[in-house]
């Protein structure tokens, strides 16, 4: 499901659009398909509740109870500035080979240009510090080294201090109460990176630490030696994201 198209959703079985005064609901017949909705439409369905003059778009499904989908009009709103002004990150550096002076100079660059800079490791360890291939996303650790000022808790519910030493794989995990597999889009950016050695603008979906599902866009660069580790540097300009579900009451996620 590429586009979301509201007629096409209206015909078929089992979906139901709905409007309220500031709300696009539609309702889907199960969770497979809200979710294949939401991973493969987001940004339609932010250009939907737009078109509509609606705050946002609602996906519920059987058993979500108060805990639908949500996707912002405001997200569809920051695409359109974005491609009218070509402001996101378009730097393509070849930061493989690149030393540790090297690669701070382009964490310098990045923050003078506005935007966030995380470094993370791209190998996977167990709690021992030895490589595993687990797809256990708790078994299997990816732990945060750096983080800019420019991470706000407003988009991330921590001071970037606090993410150093983070397991970020907890937050691509596949689902709010599934630790036990990832998200088939972590699969991705790490083929991608394997291959490419970078991806721009990459548009993936985590959980953050309060359980709140996002997307975001980020650039991905991969560094072969960074303090002798492998790893992954994410850039992106801070107003790319929107939260599309959160709990009622926030989880706290283990670090």
């Amino acid at each position: 499901m590429d586009k979301v198209d509201i007629n096409q959703l209206l015909q078929l079985p089992g979906w139901t659009i709905k409007y309220s005064r500031e709300l696009l609901i539609l309702e889907a017949p199960n969770e497979k398909d809200a979710d294949k909705l939401i991973d493969f439409g987001t940004d339609n369905l932010a250009i939907s509740a737009m078109k509509f003059d609606c705050v946002a778009a609602i996906v519920r499904f059987p058993g979500c109870e108060n805990k639908p989908y949500r996707v912002p009009a405001a997200m569809a709103e920051k695409n359109t500035k974005t491609k009218m002004t070509n402001s996101s990150p378009q730097v393509n550096p070849n930061l493989l080979g690149a030393d540790y002076v090297r690669i701070h100079e382009f964490l310098i660059e990045q923050r003078q240009s506005g935007n966030i800079v995380v470094v993370t490791s791209n190998i996977t360890r167990d709690a021992q510090g030895r490589r595993t291939q687990t797809e256990n996303p708790e078994a299997g650790r990816d732990i945060c080294h750096h983080t800019n000022d420019l991470l706000l808790p407003s988009r991330a519910c921590w001071d970037s201090s606090a993410w150093t030493g983070y397991n970020y794989r907890l937050s691509w995990r596949k689902d709010y109460n599934d630790f036990t597999r990832l998200n088939p889009e972590y699969l991705q950016l790490k083929e991608l990176l394997a291959r490419d050695g970078q991806v721009q603008n990459f548009e993936y979906t985590l959980y953050r630490p309060d359980s709140a599902k996002c997307r975001y866009s980020t650039s991905y660069y991969l560094c072969r030696n960074y303090l002798g580790d492998e790893v992954r540097i994410g850039v992106s300009r801070p107003e790319d994201w929107a939260i599309i579900w959160e709990p009622d009451k926030a989880v706290a996620v283990n670090r």
